[in-house]
């Protein structure tokens, strides 16, 4: 009897054993048939135009970071422009200082609005908003908590509010518009925006979210991701690109044709001049002028063109050759860059297609030392930072630079080093302008009309020699050179500065150039600007920095 119950135990152990490893198999077959299964091989969907072709209105987006309703707060649908309410003092006589805005955003239930402050210093956080409370007796308060403002350059004329906190307007870190994760870029500020000129593509809880379109060359643009506040700011967001590894190389599985891709690495950045702005699409329909090379790790699908003369090669090859036609004589032929297989085409889940190609042959061009000179009234403590990409300075230029500076431009780092002037050169983080103006100049007389030139810009007689001590010497060997200037308002958007104090006059000045071998243009007359140094002045040149980086 009792071995009969050992078998029997036995044996329910056994076919308990068995159920549990054929249930394991089956889990496992299951599981592997769940995988995604993503084929390189074959012509994929991505090749047809996508099924939603009306992006504007697409499904409400959940966002990240939920935000709390502010039921008292009615916003208006646009913002109503206000006069000067002198809510806030900036620095004494700062005659540098751009226009203050203030507008009308919203209604309190019960009497009272809300308003806000708009300023546009050069600043790498671009415009930043004061956020005030007016209440039906017509007193004001100073939202801190919604409120953002660098530097101690202003102080406030009413009592500062440290406890309200309109959750609506505190922008989620990361939104998910239809799949897609955007993260919030960590450098711009709340910025008001022509929301007549972006494309709507979702709705959050936040507000809607929209894409912005700079047209360029080529039927290529850069592109920005939006989001609209209830208050009518603007909130710039990152799209992300999982594919591509810290070093610019592609994270994807190849077909065996195309395995070369995997020890390229690739830059977004197409368009002349020296800006970093990044993320370019295409308007035109590449969708039959693809083929598939790759699969990402999320599943989607990376293409080449098949088209070797269409406008993708060309504005590649154009890139190529900025800042390389003057300084090698062996440049490669178009047909020898397209043999490289330098593009890769990535489309998002909004069906736009994002342009990148191999940096091997990315424009050979940089903002080329651009050197401050500082002129404080008295010696003052000076922090500057720029809205750029730094890849050299002098001195050090870490998270920015604070130095003492004196009435004669004396410069003095933290270290104690004593400097005639801040020295940086990189890649912008904003545009750089279309060139439609300048103006030509025969070879030989290319030294007296920079020297014109920079007279009537206002430069003195030492900032006008340490740029003819620089630049001359980089000026094309050929017949004829194109001069363009770019301005204060242009290289704000460049590469905007941050100066606390805030300075009371700023000139900026950055020569686009470019050789050629005949008199002959298609560019409209530039008129220069000079400028009268009031106060506390800060000037600044620079240039496009041709040759092999």
């Amino acid at each position: 009897m009792f071995s009969n119950k050992i078998v029997i135990i036995l044996l329910s152990v056994f076919l308990l054993a068995g159920a549990v490893f054929l249930g394991f198999l089956s889990w496992q077959n299951i599981a592997e048939k769940q995988k995604p299964q993503v084929s390189i091989e074959a012509n994929p969907g991505y090749l047809t135009e996508p099924k939603n072709t009306n992006i504007i209105g697409v499904p409400p987006a959940r966002p990240i970071e939920e935000v709390k309703p502010d039921g008292e707060i009615e916003w208006l649908a646009e913002p109503v422009k206000l006069e000067d309410l002198k809510l806030v003092d900036y620095a004494a006589d700062a005659t540098g200082m751009p226009p203050i805005e203030y507008y009308k955003v919203a209604n309190i239930n019960g009497g009272g609005e809300i308003i806000n402050e708009f300023i546009q210093p050069q600043n790498p956080s671009g415009k930043q908003v004061i956020r005030f409370k007016k209440t039906s007796d017509g007193k004001y308060s100073l939202i801190n908590k919604n409120s953002e403002f660098e530097g101690n350059d202003f102080k406030s004329n009413v009592p500062i509010d440290r406890e309200t906190d309109i959750s609506s307007l505190n922008a989620p870190a990361k939104i998910l518009i239809n799949g897609i994760n955007f993260s919030e870029k960590d450098w711009y500020g709340k910025v008001p925006l022509q929301w007549d000129k972006l494309i709507k593509i979702g709705t959050t809880a936040s507000g809607d979210f929209f894409k912005k379109l700079t047209a360029e060359n080529y039927n290529l643009a850069a592109i920005e991701y939006v989001l609209k506040l209830p208050d009518s700011t603007a909130v710039y967001y990152d799209m992300p690109y999982d594919f591509l590894a810290a070093d610019n190389s592609l994270i994807a599985n190849f077909n065996e044709e195309n395995k070369e891709f995997k020890e390229k690495k690739f830059s977004s950045t197409i368009i002349p001049g020296c800006s970093g702005f990044s993320a370019f699409i295409s308007e035109i329909n590449l969708a039959n002028s693809l083929y598939p090379i790759g699969a990402t790790m999320s599943g989607s699908i990376l293409y080449a063109p098949k088209d070797t003369a269409g406008e993708l090669f060309k504005a590649v090859y154009d890139g190529y050759k900025i800042g390389r036609e003057a300084s090698e004589p062996d440049l490669l032929s178009y047909e020898a860059i397209v043999a490289k297989k330098p593009v890769v085409v990535w489309r998002d889940l909004l069906g736009d297609y994002h342009i990148f190609y191999d940096s091997v042959y990315s424009p050979a061009a940089e903002c080329g030392k651009p050197v401050i000179y500082l002129y404080p009234e008295t010696k003052t403590e000076i922090k500057v930072q720029v809205g750029a990409e730094v890849r050299i300075s002098e001195p050090n230029y870490g998270v920015g630079w604070k130095v003492a500076a004196y009435p004669d431009g004396k410069i003095i780092n933290s270290d104690g080093a004593v400097y005639e002037n801040l020295y940086w050169e990189g890649k912008g983080r904003g545009y750089y302008p279309r060139i439609t103006e300048g103006r030509i100049v025969k070879q030989a007389d290319i030294e007296a009309e920079l020297r014109s030139d920079l007279a009537a810009l206002g430069l003195n007689e030492k900032e006008s020699a340490d740029f003819m001590d620089f630049w001359l010497p980089l000026m094309p060997n050929t017949s004829y050179i194109r001069l363009t200037w770019l301005d204060t308002a242009e290289m704000n958007n460049l590469a905007p500065l941050a100066i606390s104090p805030w300075p009371d006059t700023v000139k900026r000045v950055f020569l686009d150039f470019a050789g050629q071998n005949t008199a002959a243009t298609d560019l409209a007359p530039q008129q220069l600007q000079g400028f009268e140094r009031i106060g506390f002045t800060v000037v600044e040149w620079g240039g496009l920095l041709l040759g092999d980086k």
